[in-house]
């Protein structure tokens, strides 16, 4: 496969003022550190992890919606960080991203049509009438009618929004897609129906998708490679039959062990978390999943895990898995 996005030392930290009532200063959350990864042409990469594990702020990240600390963001072999506003907005056209919330990303106060055409007008693609095909060629892609073109958000149900969204930022034939959790907010029984499509434009366009969600068992239908995060760093990365298989990091083997299964086996008993998730403001020394592993050594406590590859493509962050 040919690499489209490479990942290197991504980091972000924001200046907070610290919580309390006396208010002493401020502090430094450490939202995302040191983190790296890649992205191939056509390929779905996973981010997994508990909120507040720093996903969405990488995918956000990427498209420099949030400006990074440190890093490199190297799409087809060009730097992101380095740009400028205006070599910024013409690589847009080629990565794009998908929200949350189907709803507060749509402006209420637009048409469909004007919310589909609108990055067509802002990048000047196009005239009028061409727009106006565009627009209902993207409805019928995304399974809306062309009278949906002229109605406003509020009169469709979330599935048909998130479509919205969808048809959207497909709108410049983008390369690349952050979907930011953009099934989390929508009815069990229509998730389905989104990844499904998302997979087929997939398929259609050749598109590439990070694909950020907390559930794995979405996350497992719809990606080849996945990554997961704890606090701020990727702690093991892997394709994801074998990651589901055979997964190292103490806490991908929990989040794995609690997924629902349709059909749980007799005597089963879940290996779950115990805990609370440290601050970001103030990360634990050594490995930040220390406080919660029930495999702690005192090693954990005191030095951060190097990643190693411990077979092709499967790389972990753990004291138990030293460098080969």
């Amino acid at each position: 496969m040919t690499e489209l996005l490479r990942v290197t030392g991504l980091t972000k930290h924001f200046d907070v003022g610290e919580a309390g009532v006396f208010k002493r200063g401020r502090g430094v959350l450490r939202a995302v550190d040191q983190v790296d990864f890649a992205v191939n042409q056509g390929e779905t990469l996973g981010l997994v992890g508990e909120s507040g594990c720093g996903k969405s702020t990488v995918g956000r990240m990427l498209l420099r919606l949030i400006e990074p600390t440190a890093g490199r963001i190297e799409f087809e072999g060009v730097d992101l960080v380095t740009l400028d506003a205006k070599g910024m907005r013409d690589r847009r056209r080629q990565m794009q991203i998908i929200f949350q919330d189907p709803y507060g990303a749509l402006n209420p106060r637009m048409t469909v049509a004007d919310i589909i055409a609108e990055p067509l007008e802002i990048h000047g693609v196009g005239n009028a009438a061409e727009a106006r095909a565009r627009v209902f060629d993207l409805l019928s892609r995304v399974g809306l009618a062309p009278e949906h073109a002229r109605r406003y958000p509020h009169e469709f149900s979330g599935g048909q929004r998130q479509r919205i969204g969808i048809a959207r930022s497909l709108a410049l034939n983008p390369r690349f897609i952050v979907c930011d959790e953009p099934v989390s907010a929508l009815d069990v029984s229509i998730q389905a129906q989104i990844v499904n499509l998302l997979q087929d434009l997939q398929q259609e366009f050749g598109l590439a998708f990070l694909f950020i969600a907390h559930d794995l068992g979405v996350v497992k239908h719809i990606s080849d490679r996945v990554a997961v995060m704890y606090l701020g760093k990727i702690v093991e990365i892997a394709d994801k039959r074998t990651l589901y298989a055979s997964p190292l990091h103490p806490y991908t083997q929990a989040l794995i062990a609690a997924v629902p299964e349709p059909k749980p086996r007799a005597g089963r008993r879940r290996a779950g978390i115990t805990g609370e998730i440290p601050s970001a403001l103030n990360p634990p020394k050594g490995c930040r999943f220390h406080t919660r592993c029930p495999k702690v050594m005192p090693v954990c406590r005191e030095i951060e895990p190097p990643v190693t590859e411990q077979a092709a493509g499967h790389k972990v962050a753990c004291h138990l898995f030293p460098a080969a």
